[in-house]
């Protein structure tokens, strides 16, 4: 249920009041369920889990390659890989068009340990919205898309489905 909220500087509030107070309280939300759904096993945090998202989705790709799809700094990256690749959840190897890079590539090891982690996640959101048909949540995701790809611009990012 949305509120109308208050503006500190007396003018009315508006629509996008409303909107951004919705999802500063949705992103509190989700960081704080996400570890109900899903323990992760071993040393793995949420953030090694989207790095291995972002190498099944994209295959065999540079460590830039992912701190460009993640928004975050390539060193963060570097940092992350390392027990990853510890775990043999990714590995890596020089690239072959230019030796002073490397690629990084999900492990069958790292495939299966994303895929249970995502069914398990999965099935802890289905029991959350057990109530929801199928409309409700297509909808829901085409929503948080048409949101996020609204934001993504000022991130410096492309628009999902963009070829940029």
């Amino acid at each position: 249920m949305v509120k109308q909220s208050a503006v500190d500087d007396g003018s009315s509030p508006g629509p996008f009041d409303d909107f951004a107070t919705s999802l500063f309280r949705f992103t509190r939300t989700l960081r704080s369920t996400q570890g109900l759904w899903v323990q992760l096993p071993g040393r793995l945090k949420r953030s090694d889990v989207t790095i291995l998202r972002v190498l099944s989705e994209r295959g065999e790709c540079r460590p830039g390659f992912i701190a460009d799809e993640l928004g975050i700094g390539a060193s963060a990256v570097s940092r992350q890989l390392v027990p990853l690749e510890e775990d043999r959840l990714v590995a890596r190897r020089r690239d072959p068009e230019d030796g002073r890079a490397e690629l990084v590539s999900l492990t069958p090891v790292g495939r299966s340990r994303l895929t249970t982690l995502r069914t398990a996640y999965i099935s802890g959101m289905q029991a959350q919205f057990a109530d929801w048909d199928d409309d409700q949540v297509y909808a829901a995701a085409a929503l948080l898309d048409q949101i996020s790809d609204h934001l993504a611009p000022a991130l410096g990012r492309p628009q999902k489905g963009s070829d940029a």
